[in-house]
């Protein structure tokens, strides 16, 4: 199995030199003060703590792909660290506008077991399989607050969720190497909850969730839940933690990928956050 890349703890070193940069407001202002909202941008790691994929992919030649169990079939990562992303601006107290992003990538290598037919390859058994999948997820959203106190946030969100995903096997002694890819478009409805429980601590609960069908050329559904709280550490900066799950299961028909996949990962999220 190839070494994980951890590039996600020089992003954290910057976060955290930038709020030691931002300590020159004291912490000893007034917990009534009315701390800054407008502006939200977000740095952070993704601790995926377990993974679970199953994916086919059809070919021309060869017709109806084998069902891939990344993990068992192909030795593939289970855990994996990765930097996210997350941003928003409020036009005002009841209208904001989200961006968000996140890489999961994850490698396997192992001399396969059993006859595995992927595209219009195939890879018999005993072979050396070198295998990746990289699933980029890019979020923009419209969240609108039907309920905002000092106290209490509610809000509905409405967005899009593009999912540019590719995987690929190749033979370990350079022989040949097969890639299905695709960049999938999905709108995803949402429900975001905020509750201070003090002036500083935030509890907050995220959920976004779709099924989408466009001409029986791609299909699928999306569920994310993500639980946790924020505290705020200075006047414009916040660290916080969560714990997440992505579950992800798309049908596709079309040139580069035809074939399904069938995606969950569980985890945790550390980040801290700057307010303007």
């Amino acid at each position: 199995m190839k070494p994980e890349n951890r590039p996600s703890f020089s992003i954290l070193a910057i976060v955290f030199c930038l709020a030691i940069i931002s300590a020159r407001t004291s912490l000893a202002e007034t917990e009534s003060e009315a701390f800054p909202d407008r502006t939200m941008i977000q740095l952070g790691a993704l601790f995926v703590l377990d993974s679970n994929t199953s994916l086919t992919a059809s070919g021309v030649q060869t017709g109806l792909g084998t069902t891939i169990d990344f993990e068992r079939d192909l030795d593939g990562d289970t855990t994996i660290t990765t930097p996210s992303f997350e941003f928003y601006y409020r036009f005002n107290s009841r209208h904001r506008l989200e961006l968000a992003a996140f890489q999961l990538e994850r490698d396997g290598s192992r001399a396969i077991t059993r006859t595995i037919t992927f595209r219009d390859r195939t890879f018999t058994t005993s072979t050396q399989v070198d295998s990746t999948i990289n699933n980029d997820v890019y979020k923009v959203a419209y969240a609108y607050s039907f309920f905002h106190i000092d106290q209490v946030e509610l809000a509905f969100s409405a967005g899009l969720n593009v999912l540019d995903y590719e995987a690929e096997l190749a033979s370990s002694a350079g022989g040949f190497a097969e890639t299905a890819a695709t960049t999938a478009p999905m709108p995803v409805f949402g429900f975001r909850m905020d509750y201070a429980a003090t002036p500083r601590l935030t509890v907050r609960f995220r959920t976004d969730t779709f099924y989408f069908d466009f001409e029986d050329k791609i299909r699928g559904s999306l569920l994310e839940l993500q639980f946790g709280a924020e505290y705020r550490v200075f006047r414009n900066f916040s660290v916080g933690g969560s714990l997440s799950r992505l579950a992800i299961d798309v049908d596709v028909d079309d040139d580069d990928f035809n074939g399904s996949l069938d995606d969950l990962y569980r985890g945790a999220r550390l980040y801290g956050a700057f307010y303007f």
